[in-house]
C-alpha cells in the first residue's frame, strides 16, 4: 500500500523576506508546496516558484478561512500542513516530522497539534499547542473571517487530533504599530460580523483579543464577561482569565483582579498559570507573603502546554517570581534557596542567575554576587544595563578599577548621557590615574549638566576635587543621588581635605537612614575644618528623624 503523502499550503502576500527561510526548512520533507498567493507586489511569487511551489491566486476579500480553504481545496497531498512565512521548523523539527510522515494513517482519521513557539524582538515568548496537520478532506474546512478555526470541522468529521513534540517558531510582528494595525484590522473585521449577527461565545473573546491588542483594555474586559455567560466549555476560558486579570491590573482595579483571578482558580484549581498570575496580583497589592505563596503553589503543579499561550519556560519563571517575592517579603535567605534550587535543577536561565547575584549582593556575599552576576553577562546577548552596573558596582568595591571602568564604558557605548555610567568613569579613571579619561568624563558630565566648562586650566587635584563637588549638587539636584555619591567620593580621593565633600555624604547618608556612615562622614567633617554648627544641626536633625521613625 502506498504511503500517505504530506504536502504544505500557505497563504501569501508580500513575503519576499521570509518566505525563503520556511521553505529552506521544509521541502525536502514534504511532497507538495502549494501556495495561494492573495496579491503580492513584490518577488514573492518567483521565490515561491523556484522552490518548485504550485501557485494558485485568490483576490484577497477580508476574509482568513476562504483564502485557507482554497489552498486546502487546491492541495492534493493526504495529509496537509498549513503554515505561515514566518514560521520555522529546526533540524529537530524536520526529523521528528519525517518520521511523522511515514506513520501517517491511509484513513485519514487523525490531525496533529504541534507545539508553536512565538518569538518577536520586542516581546516575551509564548508556546502554546496548534492544529497545523490536517487529513485533506472535503469535510475538513477552516471558520472564521479571522482567528480561522479547524478543530470545529474535525470534530463534526470525527477525525481525532493528537499532540505531537514537534516545534514550529512563529516569528510574528516585531513592531508595535504593525501589530496595532493587525489588531484594529481584525477588531473591524469582527465587528462587522458581529453586527451581522454572529453573536457567539468565541466571537466576542476573539474581539476581546482584538480590544487587548489596540490596547483598549475596558472594552477587553466587557467581551471577556459577555464570552463566558453564552458559553463556558470553549477552550479558551482557561486563558480568558489571565487576559481579563492583566486587563484589571493594567486599569489598575487590583482588587477587582483579585476577584476575578480567584473565580478562574475555583474552575481550574491546577492550573499553574493561574496560581501565577494569582501572585502577580499580590505582587501588585503589596501582599509579599502571599505573593510567595501563590508562586511556589504553581511552581509545584505540573506543567501544561494549552492551546494559548504561555510562556515556554514557566517554571523558571515562577521560581524567579517566588525569590523576588521572598526578597520583597525581607527573607532574602529564602530567596537565595529558590534560586539556587532552581538553578541545580536545570533551569540555568540568565534572569536567574541575575536575581540569584543580585540577592547575594543585598546579604553582603559579595564573591559568591560576583560568581552568578558575571555567568548572567556571559549569557547575555547584549549590554544590560542594570546588569552592567551591578557587576561595576563589585569591582570597584573589590577594587578591580580596570574591569570596572570597562563596564561603565559598554553601557556608555549603548547611553553616551548616562550619568551614574559617566560618573563611574571619573571615579575609576582617578583610581588608575588615567587623567585623560578623568577630565574627558568629567567634561562630558559638566556639558550634560549645563554646567559652565571652566576656561582656565585646572593646575590642582583640590580644583578637581572642588569641580567634582560642583556636578555631585547638580546630579544631586537632579535627584540622581547613587551618581552624586560617585562625585563625591572621587572629589575625596582627590582632596582627602575636603570638608564639603564630607558634609554631602553626610547629607546623602542622612537621607537614606544610614546613621553610621552619616556620623563617620560628620566627623571627618570636623577634622578637615567644618564648622561645629554645621555639624550639630545635621546631628539634631537625624536625632530628629530617629525620633519619629521609634
Amino acid at each position: 500500500m502506498k504511503n500517505p503523502t504530506l504536502g504544505i499550503v500557505m497563504i501569501i502576500k508580500n513575503e519576499e523576506k521570509n518566505l525563503g527561510n520556511i521553505l529552506l526548512d521544509i521541502r525536502d520533507v514534504v511532497d507538495e508546496i502549494c501556495i495561494v498567493d492573495t496579491g503580492s507586489s513584490d518577488g514573492t511569487v518567483a521565490l515561491a516558484e523556484s522552490f518548485g511551489a504550485r501557485i494558485e491566486h485568490f483576490p484577497w476579500c477580508n476574509d482568513f478561512s476562504a483564502a485557507r480553504n482554497h489552498s486546502l481545496a487546491c492541495a492534493q497531498s493526504d495529509y496537509l500542513l498549513w503554515l505561515d512565512a514566518d514560521d520555522r521548523i529546526d533540524e529537530t523539527g524536520r526529523e521528528t516530522l519525517q518520521a511523522l510522515k511515514s506513520s501517517l494513517r491511509p484513513g485519514k482519521d487523525r490531525a496533529y497539534m504541534l507545539k508553536i513557539l512565538g518569538r518577536s524582538k520586542d516581546m516575551p515568548d509564548t508556546l502554546s499547542y496548534q492544529t497545523r496537520i490536517i487529513p485533506n478532506r472535503d469535510s475538513v474546512r477552516f471558520e472564521g473571517r479571522v482567528h480561522e478555526q479547524i478543530l470545529p470541522s474535525l470534530k463534526k468529521s470525527g477525525v481525532t487530533v493528537e499532540p505531537v513534540d514537534i516545534t514550529i517558531m512563529h516569528t510574528g510582528y516585531h513592531d508595535p504599530d504593525a501589530r496595532r494595525a493587525k489588531a484594529r484590522r481584525n477588531l473591524d473585521i469582527l465587528t462587522d460580523e458581529l453586527k451581522a449577527g454572529k453573536d457567539t461565545a468565541s466571537q466576542h473573546f476573539f474581539i476581546a483579543m482584538a480590544c487587548i491588542g489596540m490596547e483598549d483594555y475596558g472594552r477587553c474586559i466587557e467581551h471577556i464577561y459577555q464570552a463566558r455567560r453564552k458559553r463556558t466549555d470553549e477552550d479558551w476560558l482557561h486563558f480568558s482569565y489571565t487576559i481579563s486579570t492583566d486587563c484589571l491590573l493594567r486599569l489598575g482595579r487590583t482588587d477587582e483582579a483579585r476577584r476575578e483571578i480567584s473565580g478562574g482558580i475555583a474552575r481550574f484549581r491546577n492550573s499553574p498559570l493561574l496560581h501565577y498570575y494569582l501572585g502577580l496580583v499580590c505582587m501588585r497589592a503589596g501582599q509579599f507573603t502571599e505573593a510567595a505563596e501563590a508562586f511556589g503553589e504553581a511552581a509545584s503543579l505540573p506543567q501544561r502546554i494549552d492551546s494559548y499561550p504561555t510562556p515556554p519556560d514557566l517554571n523558571a519563571v515562577l521560581l524567579l517570581w517566588h525569590g523576588k517575592a521572598l526578597e520583597h517579603a525581607g527573607k532574602t535567605e529564602k530567596a537565595i534557596g529558590v534560586y539556587t534550587r532552581a538553578l541545580e535543577s536545570g533551569n540555568r536561565q540568565k534572569p536567574l542567575y541575575h536575581a540569584l547575584g543580585m540577592a547575594l549582593l543585598q546579604a553582603g556575599r559579595i564573591d559568591e554576587a560576583l560568581l552568578h552576576l558575571s555567568r548572567a553577562k556571559d549569557l547575555s546577548e547584549s549590554t544590560d544595563n542594570a546588569l552592567w552596573l551591578s557587576l561595576a558596582r563589585i569591582h570597584r568595591h573589590l577594587k578591580h578599577h580596570e574591569q570596572a571602568r570597562s563596564l561603565y564604558l559598554d553601557v556608555l557605548h549603548e547611553i553616551p548621557e548616562h550619568l551614574f555610567a559617566l560618573a563611574g568613569v571619573v571615579n575609576t579613571s582617578v583610581e588608575l590615574d588615567d587623567v585623560g579619561a578623568f577630565l574627558d568624563a568629567l567634561e562630558r558630565l559638566l556639558i550634560i549638566l549645563d554646567i559652565p566648562v571652566p576656561e582656565a586650566a585646572i593646575d590642582s587635584l583640590v580644583e578637581c576635587s572642588a569641580l567634582c563637588m560642583n556636578v555631585a549638587d547638580r546630579l544631586k539636584s537632579s535627584n540622581e543621588q547613587a551618581a552624586a555619591q560617585q562625585l563625591a567620593e572621587t572629589a575625596l580621593r582627590l582632596d582627602a581635605a575636603n570638608s564639603g565633600a564630607h558634609l554631602f555624604l553626610a547629607d546623602l547618608f542622612a537621607e537614606q537612614g544610614n546613621t553610621v556612615r552619616m556620623l563617620a562622614s560628620l566627623e571627618m567633617a570636623l577634622k578637615c575644618g567644618a564648622g561645629n554648627q554645621e555639624i550639630l544641626t545635621r546631628i539634631d536633625l537625624a536625632r530628629q528623624t530617629l525620633g519619629k521613625k521609634s
